[in-house]
């Protein structure tokens, strides 16, 4: 088990911790390893803040879980630890998939939930909840709608983007900061407010293991060189924020824990990310630690710093050996787990080098998008194949060779190593030649906490609802399964968090 799970203190000893032994008791266990804490009674504890619904974090999940409950009259925070808000909804496009919208009514594009949730469980390949994913397709354009009329921007051409059978991805305009300031300012409109720097310690619950309230530091401060700053960071001053009615944890994932994911699956941890430094697994483990059921942690979604789909027309090589080592014609799941998995072969750190000659260059979908690459310095153009070993420090005279062998394999449209389709490319030999590195990054993580269809957190001892407790977007885990298909973060985050506020309201 990858946790020790404690009971709950009991009895007289629960009705005898005040405020301060409440948190001398808490460090206590957490020096003994104790998973869970649980308050006494809600009178015994000197609340610093009271509100009917927290919500922890700031980014898409949190602001549409927040609209909904201040639309419906209650008092509503967004508690998020860093100095700005928005967590990785901000870094990120946030393209959307969806059915039925006015887009594809006006491109005669024929989809269906049936066919958008077959997409989705093709991703998954068996590792999500397929409730879920027709929970995701049925609320897609009703997720669209709800954003959409609070402010959010969509153009109007649409994208057939990997892994869809149709195009049905919408571009959000000005991208995720731009969504996440829109629905702030409706959110600040309500009534709701937006808390920065407050980090998340502790879930306070009650003697029936219903959450009640949080235990959090306020003018908390991250520490990016620290190598766990849940663990190592103390900053901060201790408060205690009541929920009357519900705490909502809408806190993402942990794609940037280098140390939780290295625990998880050391294949992780040999990744880039991305994402927003403060990415990290303390809000999993807060939920953790009060009995929530943690699932497909050892998961990882992968992006990629160049359209995968261009790697058909290029050569890549391991950073240690120079040598070809894999298909290079995959989706992006597919190529960076062969990368990782060269990587520990070869006990490198190493990312290998992609490598494109005029001809394959000019045959990528977007060549201005490579172009745009080589200006800002991601991608290079040599004029030899001499010039670019060195640059990359690869070894020249096997370099040479290895394309030389492929080349061969080109002209027999005959890949005996790797078995790529090579009818559809040309040799690499016509200069100048291109390169970059493949340098699979960890932009999302499948893992988080069991929920139902109603996003309440569930129990990891009896699998029933924590009480008042829930989790949305990417706080939750088995929802996408083996990998996240692209442009679905955005109405899942979405619409599980319309789901979770309005089973709050009903309440």
């Amino acid at each position: 088990m990858m946790y020790n799970f404690i009971k709950f203190f009991k009895g007289d000893v629960m009705k005898k911790i005040s405020r301060r032994n409440f948190i001398k008791t808490g460090l206590a266990a957490a020096a003994v390893g104790a998973l869970n804490l649980q308050a006494a009674q809600d009178d015994e504890i000197k609340w610093d803040a009271e509100y009917d619904v927290l919500v922890v974090g700031s980014g898409l999940s949190a602001n549409v879980a927040g609209i909904v409950a201040a639309e419906g009259g209650l008092g509503v925070a967004l508690l998020e630890k860093m100095s700005r808000m928005g967590g990785n909804s901000v870094v990120s496009q946030l393209d959307f998939a969806c059915v039925g919208t006015e887009q594809q009514e006006k491109a005669g594009i024929k989809d269906s939930i049936e066919l958008f949730v077959k997409d989705l469980n093709k991703a998954g390949k068996g590792f999500n909840y397929i409730e879920q994913s027709y929970r995701i397709a049925e609320n897609s354009k009703r997720a669209y709608e709800f954003v959409k009329a609070r402010g959010v921007q969509y153009a109007e051409k649409l994208k057939h983007l990997g892994g869809h059978s149709v195009a049905r991805s919408l571009e959000t305009v000005g991208g995720g900061g731009a969504c996440v300031q829109a629905l702030n300012s409706h959110f600040e409109s309500k009534g709701g407010k937006t808390l920065k720097r407050v980090k998340v310690d502790e879930i306070v619950l009650d003697k029936n293991g219903a959450a009640i309230g949080l235990k959090v530091r306020e003018e908390y401060k991250f520490d990016k060189d620290l190598a766990d700053d849940d663990a190592q960071n103390a900053s901060g001053d201790v408060k205690f924020y009541k929920a009357k009615k519900a705490v909502v944890f809408a806190s993402g994932g942990f794609s940037a824990d280098k140390t939780f994911k290295a625990a998880q699956n050391p294949r992780l941890s040999l990744a880039s990310t991305p994402s927003n430094p403060g990415a990290t697994a303390g809000a999993l483990k807060t939920m953790v630690k009060a009995g929530a059921m943690p699932v497909q942690v050892s998961l990882g979604r992968y992006s990629f710093g160049i359209p995968t789909e261009d790697l058909i027309f290029a050569i890549a090589v391991d950073g240690k050996n120079s040598k070809r080592f894999m298909n290079e014609d995959g989706d992006r799941q597919t190529l960076s787990d062969n990368i990782l998995e060269n990587m520990q072969k070869n006990e490198s750190d190493m990312f290998p080098t992609i490598i494109f000659d005029t001809t394959g260059f000019a045959s990528s979908h977007d060549p201005k998008r490579l172009q745009k690459f080589i200006e800002t310095g991601k991608m290079k153009k040599f004029e030899s194949l001499d010039e670019l070993a060195a640059d990359f420090k690869l070894n020249a005279q096997i370099l040479k060779e290895e394309i030389k062998r492929y080349n061969e394999s080109v002209a027999a449209k005959t890949d005996a190593d790797f078995k790529k389709d090579l009818t559809k490319v040309a040799p690499i030999e016509k200069a100048p030649f291109y390169a970059i590195l493949g340098a699979p990054g960890i932009s999302y993580t499948p893992g988080g906490v069991r929920v139902n269809l109603n996003f309440e957190v569930l129990n990891i001892n009896d699998n029933k609802p924590i009480k008042n407790l829930y989790a949305v977007g990417e706080a939750t885990g088995g929802v996408h399964g083996y990998t996240r298909l692209t442009s679905c973060s955005t109405p899942d985050c979405i619409s599980s968090a319309m789901i979770a506020a309005e089973h709050i309201l009903k309440g």
